[in-house]
């Protein structure tokens, strides 16, 4: 419902920017008799027009209000010590860069809150779902569920429970000489060979986000030395797998895991990926 009154409020303000700007061109079609003086207020009006979409509204009211000052203290001068009519066009354009000032704004404005509402509303999608779309994993949404899961099984049972983190080593390096659509590619088939080097009872997660570096995880029921020699046998898998394929095999694709085995000391979800990232610092 609030998405559907600020796209309409946006709405509204754009016809009000189109009406403004309507008036002003059929006015500076029959003043043609003014045409220099039109264009140098016109000039003026789009100078505020910009000032008040790039810096803000508080200096494009500061630039309107010095321009009616200027604007009305000469009206004055002309008026009382020349004795002069305040004509038409001095009037038309005393007001009119304000008005066009605060309809440009107010449309912008609202333009930015609903991009930024957009963005608010896809990021707690991305948040809620399960699977990635990409590599059709479980997503980190999906880990911290499970990981409660896990973490509550081991406090009743006393199962040991462990999870492992898994990224590319000097990945900056890497994502920096390949394309995106081959980094896409990367993903994928690192995902797939991690499927298929799994255990029948440990689940891989794609934990980076969106337009984050790519970064898995695995729970395990089982201690840390044991989830040491399944995901070393997972890393050689996977390094294996990749400097056979074709796209890949010239850039020595290596990975990096940490492996932290769940105790009293950790006291989140997040303390437990932590535990596991500080630990990748071990594997050189």
């Amino acid at each position: 419902m609030m998405k559907k009154n600020n796209t309409l409020i946006a709405d509204v303000y754009f016809l009000l920017m189109l009406a403004a700007f309507s008036i002003v061109a059929i006015y500076m079609g029959t003043a043609h008799n003014f045409l220099m003086i039109n264009v140098f207020y016109l000039g003026i009006s789009l100078l505020l027009l910009i000032i008040s979409y790039f810096m803000g509204l508080l200096p494009g009211l500061l630039g309107n209000l010095i321009f009616i000052f200027i604007q009305g203290s000469y009206m004055l001068y002309a008026n009382l010590v020349k004795g002069q009519e305040v004509s038409f066009l001095m009037m038309f354009w005393l007001f009119m860069p304000l008005l066009l000032s605060l309809v440009t704004y107010g449309m912008t404005d609202r333009q930015r809150k609903i991009q930024a509402e957009n963005q608010h509303m896809q990021l707690q999608l991305s948040e809620d779902i399960v699977f990635d779309e990409l590599t059709n994993l479980r997503t980190m949404n999906a880990y911290q569920q499970d990981a409660e899961i896990f973490i509550g099984t081991h406090k009743r049972f006393s199962i040991p429970v462990s999870t492992g983190i898994i990224t590319v080593r000097y990945d900056d390096q890497l994502l920096n000489m390949i394309s995106a659509e081959k980094k896409v590619k990367l993903i994928k088939e690192v995902s797939k060979i991690l499927v298929a080097s799994l255990r029948e009872n440990d689940i891989i997660y794609n934990i980076s986000g969106q337009a984050n570096k790519p970064r898995w995880a695995i729970l395990l029921f089982s201690e840390k030395d044991g989830a040491n020699i399944a995901t070393e046998r997972i890393k050689k898998n996977v390094e294996e797998q990749l400097a056979k394929h074709p796209q890949f095999n010239k850039y020595d694709i290596q990975l990096k895991i940490g492996v932290a085995e769940y105790d009293d000391s950790i006291t989140s979800v997040k303390g437990f990926i932590a535990a596991a990232v500080q630990e990748q610092a071990y594997d050189v």
